[in-house]
């Protein structure tokens, strides 16, 4: 909890971040010395610190021609059939013929209540269940006991929870569960006329394929995103912060202040009643809230620092690029009402984290490896054009 709030706020700026796939326009740039006026003009700035005194407060580690990798796992046989059996579980339909029995493989919605010597126990009891029959859900013996029930009929089943079972009072305890059946679907048989009529797709084996190549493309994407946040991981660690602006810092302070009463609001107290029930003193959160200031304060020096001497602003070309991605991963939501959930700063400070985590991937030199089962890593020229994200 000393750290949790903290923790959030930058993982959701470092989210942002990762996240972005928008490239900015960096061609026909201005000259370094026009460069740092514009950055020194632009409206929109993280500090309080003028592009002139930038050198004053923090040495910029490299940050063009990073090198990180990658690394995308290959999607196996085994997850593209996982995939089709869920596909088809989705599309399953209740069975109307009333002589039809549970299956293997079938969808059982049911009703079940268990008890421990008549007694019914915590997390038992549960309505409109739908268990997949023959997927290991249940403890074992309850999927099993389903087998051959019709709609509507009742069973008991004895069963034993297992030794390891997490549940100190249920471990290794012998308990009854009464059952009944609401319903009984099953899903289709995966056949060419299927797929004809569900899907893009003219037959199972192109399925499978589609399936294959649209999981290893968000395969591929989550290595760049990967890639981009430890691209940033290395200038944040390659950068020394000389002195910290005391205004920047009053302002974290406060930001963090802000959320831990937010954090305290949703729960009913204050943050006084929140220290306590988390066993903090004022000196934990006092030493708390200066490293997270410290953390926020860097990073915006950092992105700062970057633009400045990119000649980059919020309100350029790049900057709006970037916005509009910011705003596409956050579910389309507008620029204000963002700052209006998130509060300005907060808002802000991930919109710059992209600009420059856009501009340190576009300079960087990135490795992209397929990591394979057979231990054959490696992207070649035609498994790249094959992974091509559309």
């Amino acid at each position: 909890m000393k750290r949790k709030l903290a923790i959030i706020t930058l993982t959701a700026c470092m989210a942002v971040l990762a996240a972005a796939c928008g490239k900015a326009d960096t061609s026909g740039e201005p000259e370094q010395e026009v460069q740092q006026e514009a950055a020194q003009d632009a409206g929109l700035r993280l500090t309080t610190v003028s592009a002139a005194d930038m050198d004053n407060y923090i040495t910029l580690g490299d940050y063009k021609g990073i090198e990180v990798t990658a690394a995308a796992e290959e999607v196996t046989d085994d997850q593209v059939e996982a995939m089709l059996r869920a596909d088809m579980e989705n599309n399953a339909q209740e069975v109307e013929d009333e002589n039809a029995v549970i299956e293997n493989g079938d969808i059982a919605n049911i009703n079940y209540e268990g008890t421990k010597d008549g007694v019914a126990f915590d997390g038992g009891t549960a309505e409109d269940y739908d268990l997949n029959i023959g997927s290991g859900t249940f403890i074992e013996g309850f999927e099993e006991g389903l087998l051959g029930a019709k709609k509507g009929e009742e069973r008991d089943l004895n069963l034993t929870f297992p030794e390891e079972y997490p549940s100190e009072e249920l471990a290794g305890q012998a308990v009854v569960f009464h059952v009944k059946v609401n319903a009984i679907k099953r899903p289709p048989e995966m056949t060419d006329d299927w797929v004809k009529e569900n899907t893009s797709y003219q037959t199972v084996d192109e399925y499978k394929e589609g399936i294959r190549k649209d999981y290893q493309a968000q395969r591929k994407e989550s290595a760049q995103i990967e890639a981009k946040s430890n691209a940033w991981n290395q200038v944040s660690e390659a950068s020394e912060i000389k002195e910290y602006p005391e205004a920047d810092l009053e302002k974290g302070r406060q930001g963090y202040q802000e959320l831990m009463e937010q954090f305290a609001k949703q729960q009913g107290m204050t943050v006084d009643e929140l220290l306590q029930t988390q066993g903090m003193s004022q000196e934990d959160f006092d030493a708390e809230k200066e490293e997270y200031a410290k953390t926020m304060v860097k990073q915006n020096l950092i992105v700062q620092a970057i633009l400045d001497k990119e000649g980059i602003t919020f309100e350029s070309e790049a900057g709006q690029q970037a916005l509009e991605a910011f705003l596409q991963e956050q579910g389309g939501l507008t620029l204000e009402e963002l700052k209006e959930q998130y509060g300005e700063q907060a808002v802000n400070e991930a919109w710059g984290v992209m600009i420059a985590g856009d501009f340190i991937m576009e300079n960087a030199k990135v490795t992209e490896s397929l990591v394979t089962s057979d231990g054959k890593d490696g992207y070649d020229a035609d498994a790249d054009m094959e992974l091509e994200i559309e």
